[in-house]
């Protein structure tokens, strides 16, 4: 997925343990607003369609599963609204959210 390149900084967030973590360099920086999106082959992983802001809890982190594209990331992401996932769980108020089912919020 291509960002806006206004969207993107090379911040750094502290793990606790005194060692700095780099922000990706090409991640959606903190504080951007993005649509959470419902995945095309099947109605999850939200039951909704819902707004939310890329948290900087800690940097976005390469997704290990064998479902994963080549270099996707997951985000923390703080909900306008909480939120129930497509098994019925929740309410969440912020979740960790693959890059395929974020689409940054365009100002205009």
């Amino acid at each position: 997925m291509s960002h806006d390149a206004s969207s993107r900084s090379p911040r750094m967030k502290s793990d606790g343990g005194g060692t700095d973590v780099p922000w990706p360099e090409d991640a959606m920086a903190p504080g951007t607003r993005v649509t959470v999106v419902q995945d095309p082959a099947w109605p999850g992983p939200w039951l909704e369609v819902f707004q939310g802001t890329i948290d900087d809890f800690e940097p976005p982190a390469p997704v290990r599963d064998n479902a994963a594209h080549s270099g996707e990331l997951a985000y923390w992401v703080v909900f306008d609204s909480p939120q129930y996932d497509s098994d019925g769980c929740g309410p969440y108020y912020k979740a960790q959210i693959w890059d395929r089912y974020l689409a940054p919020v365009l100002n205009r």
